[in-house]
């Protein structure tokens, strides 16, 4: 797709969303244009999704995960912007929803999204099977081909949930293995499947999925967080990737992997 102008990103907010400042960075970084709009104002105004490119809903704890984390978030779009939503996503638009984001979009049925038929509820983003918040630095193996993802082979992000685990039957994780719409999965730092094994997979996921696509890999759901570890100097290992580079005489990039993402997204509209 070829644009003069910067692709704009529209990045939600409200009612406990929390991550749209450090999303909206990231898209500025990366040279798109982006704007933040709360759910009720988007509400009043849907033609904004007209002019927007990118439709991203970051992190947080809406509603306060009261009723299912992203679920009363997801219902409110549902009943006020579905046509809108789906209307946006049959263009050649980008989709990203991060942790509380990803399940809102879970919920809302944008994914799986199989043979383009949005608004099916085909897989639940559930409790952690440690029954515990985690917030912790895990590595990613990427799979699924999705626009977000080009040129992505693992990440090193973290992740900050009390439910973030991929629960589905066995039908359903065949057809995403078989669409290949698993977009990433946890692994060991060694490379190695996760193979449902704390705290390398920190929620037990089912298949150690941490994120999934539509069948047009431009909807991406990932409950791990990208804009938290854009830069180097935020990973927990930078004081050790500093030392190592000092020693060899080399200087660390200021992106990290978690920018990786946000890049593709701007590499899609150039």
């Amino acid at each position: 797709m070829n644009n003069t102008a910067p692709a704009k990103a529209l990045i939600l907010a409200g009612y406990g969303l929390n991550c749209e400042e450090e999303t909206l960075h990231a898209f500025e970084h990366v040279g798109l244009q982006g704007e933040i709009r709360h759910l009720n104002d988007l509400i009043e105004n849907p033609k904004e999704l007209q002019d927007a490119q990118v439709l991203a809903i970051p992190g947080g704890f809406s509603y306060g995960d009261d009723t299912g984390s992203g679920n009363a978030f997801a219902q409110k779009m549902k009943l006020a912007l579905w046509d809108h939503l789906q209307k946006f996503v049959a263009r050649d638009t980008l989709t990203i929803g991060i942790c509380n984001g990803c399940q809102i979009l879970s919920n809302l049925g944008l994914v799986p999204g199989f043979e383009g038929k949005y608004g099916v509820r085909s897989i639940a983003v559930t409790h952690n099977l440690s029954a515990r918040y985690q917030c912790r630095w895990i590595d990613l193996k990427v799979q699924a081909p999705s626009p977000w993802l080009n040129g992505i082979d693992r990440m090193h992000i973290p992740v900050a949930h009390g439910e973030g685990r991929f629960m589905m039957d066995e039908e359903t994780l065949e057809k995403l293995q078989n669409n290949r719409q698993i977009a990433a999965t946890y692994i060991a730092p060694d490379g190695t499947a996760a193979d449902g094994e704390f705290p390398y997979n920190p929620n037990g996921a089912y298949g150690d999925i941490a994120g999934i696509t539509d069948d047009t890999g431009r909807v991406l759901a990932i409950m791990p967080h990208p804009e938290r570890g854009m830069f180097t100097w935020q990973r927990d290992d930078y004081m050790e990737l500093k030392d190592k580079a000092q020693r060899e005489g080399q200087t660390l990039e200021e992106d990290s992997d978690g920018m990786a993402i946000f890049s593709n997204a701007a590499k899609y509209f150039k």
